[in-house]
């Protein structure tokens, strides 16, 4: 019989796994922007302007590939580079306002569909799902914390 701990971490991989493919598949509008734009999106969002060499080294991307990234999010309004404050000869980017308008309108496209299926969950579950992803969001945090 395996350990609570190992089966543990099994549930959590599990619920991972299928929260993110829910999310690829279901949560968000990839109609616009590719994989790799939403998660530079995504990260600039929550960790604010960086560097190009930092977002590359943080996505795991050549930093040509995501110069050109870049360079495509920019000529979308979604992206701008402004100059780096502590280095006048590097840039950093960010989110531009059409980049944020972007994150908000699919932020909310995300909560609206979640909310149409919670009337398919029972009450008690809906509660015990509201308690869970407390948790499940500090936890993740905490991961992301150390896994940076």
């Amino acid at each position: 019989m395996e350990s609570a701990a190992t089966d543990g971490v099994e549930s959590i991989s599990e619920m991972i796994s299928l929260a993110t493919d829910t999310m690829w598949r279901y949560l968000i509008d990839r109609d616009e922007l590719s994989a790799s734009a939403l998660l530079v999106l995504n990260r600039l969002h929550r960790e604010g302007p960086m560097r190009l060499t930092a977002l590359a080294a943080a996505e795991s991307a050549s930093q040509s590939g995501m110069t050109q990234l870049v360079q495509r999010l920019e000529r979308q309004g979604l992206l701008e580079r402004w100059s780096d404050p502590d280095d006048g000869r590097a840039s950093l980017v960010m989110l531009g306002e059409a980049g944020q308008r972007n994150w908000a309108a699919r932020a909310s496209a995300r909560t609206r569909r979640i909310a149409e299926w919670m009337p398919t969950v029972s009450e008690d579950d809906q509660v015990a799902l509201w308690l869970a992803a407390k948790v499940v969001v500090r936890v993740l945090s905490q991961m992301r914390e150390t896994a940076g």
